[in-house]
């Protein structure tokens, strides 16, 4: 397959997708690419280990962003109502 062909299929899927629910989905796409690359270790080469590795990265930290900001606008509608 072509690098076009699989972004296709990333839009029909991402079209798919509800987005009130990105949140939890994010946190199980990084659970399955963390049990995906725990389960391949061995067949991968280093390079396609290290691009997966990186992929995980970002959605980590976009996912701890998310988390984050969630978190922060609890905590000021927490103090909002003390107020």
């Amino acid at each position: 397959m072509t690098q076009e062909e699989i972004l296709a299929l990333f839009r029909e899927h991402a079209d798919t997708l509800p987005l009130e629910a990105q949140a939890p989905m994010l946190r199980d796409v990084i659970l399955d690419l963390a049990q995906l690359l725990a389960d391949s270790r061995g067949r991968l080469s280093k390079e396609n280990f290290d691009t997966l590795t990186a992929i995980g990265g970002v959605l980590y930290r976009q996912a701890k962003s998310d988390f984050d900001a969630i978190s922060d606008l609890d905590s000021m509608m927490k103090q909002s109502l003390k107020k």
